[in-house]
């Protein structure tokens, strides 16, 4: 149901709001839910009910007449109410993110201020500021968003496709999409999420999970019960796939070396390996066993800092 400040109510109902004021006063409608001390919201049964009010004054019943003959919406109104605040806020959000979003990709974070997004939005900073607070706050939000854009292109190639490489390259596609919304954001989206105390790491985690969703479980359906028998996690290979695609990207954009084709085949080749590996057509155990000591070894090790060299002099 679509929340109405009172602004909307009287230009859609033609009812001045002192008149509604005193309808609700009366009885002839249900009571508008508090956003604010200062901000009251209205929903789809007042302005129904604001529309036949009039009519009937209209056909010459009076106010106490209308009253009796509307009792049971009026009634039902104010029971069968939804919480139109809640509601209301959620919208803002969204579109003060879709509006960030759009921003943040066209000037990238640095050029991208605050004051340009409330302009496009028609809200005064501190209204912002409620639902985000801070530009970075609303900037690493905006992640989910682009992976949402580009989720929505990809999505029905995915799920029409019987192939696990075809699938993973739309998905990579769609991460160098995400990539060139912007940069800044996987940067910072990696720092929050590798900071143990952020607010936002949350915020990322969940957007990894979304990205990452049925991607161990597609490895999984890949994989023979005796082929290479406990030397891949489903979980963390999908993680390391997604951390090579990053990487790449970071790569790609110290020169021109590099292209997207060449980020697209070096991946999916490194899929392809790794897929027959998980059918059992390449065997590592043998490999494996040549190392299995060293690793066992090594990760009860954590590399020691080195003392600061010092100088001839002293």
């Amino acid at each position: 149901m679509r929340p109405l400040p009172i602004s909307e109510l009287e230009r859609e109902s033609g009812v001045g709001r002192n008149t509604i004021y005193y309808y609700i006063g009366f009885g002839l409608l249900p009571p508008a839910q508090k956003a604010s001390a200062t901000r009251a919201v209205y929903d789809q049964s007042h302005l129904d009910l604001l529309r036949d009010i009039t009519r009937l004054k209209t056909d010459g019943l009076s106010l106490t007449e209308i009253r009796a003959q509307l009792a049971e919406r009026i009634e039902a109104a104010a029971e069968n109410s939804v919480d139109l605040v809640a509601q209301q806020s959620e919208a803002t959000r969204e579109a003060i993110l879709q509006a960030a979003a759009r921003r943040f990709a066209a000037q990238g974070y640095d050029k991208t201020r605050i004051s340009d997004i409330c302009t496009d939005l028609g809200v005064n900073a501190q209204h912002l500021y409620t639902h985000f607070p801070s530009k970075r706050h609303l900037f690493i939000a905006c992640f989910e968003v682009y992976f949402q854009w580009m989720n929505v292109q990809v999505e029905d190639p995915i799920g029409q496709s019987a192939d696990s490489a075809t699938r993973l390259a739309w998905r990579v596609w769609a991460g160098l999409g995400l990539q060139a919304l912007s940069r800044d954001l996987q940067a910072m989206a990696r720092v929050e999420a590798l900071h143990p105390h952020s607010e936002l790491r949350p915020l990322v985690r969940k957007v990894y999970e979304e990205i990452l969703a049925g991607s161990a479980d597609e490895l999984a359906a890949e994989s023979r019960e005796d082929a290479n028998a406990g030397l891949f996690d489903h979980e963390l290979v999908a993680y390391g796939f997604l951390g090579v695609l990053e990487n790449m990207a970071m790569r790609a954009t110290w020169d021109r070396k590099y292209t997207n084709e060449d980020i697209m085949r070096s991946l999916l080749a490194m899929f392809l390996a790794v897929r027959a590996a998980y059918q059992g057509r390449i065997d590592l155990t043998a490999d494996w066993r040549e190392i299995d000591d060293l690793v066992k070894g090594l990760v009860k090790r954590f590399p020691a800092v080195p003392e600061y060299p010092k100088s001839r002099g002293h």
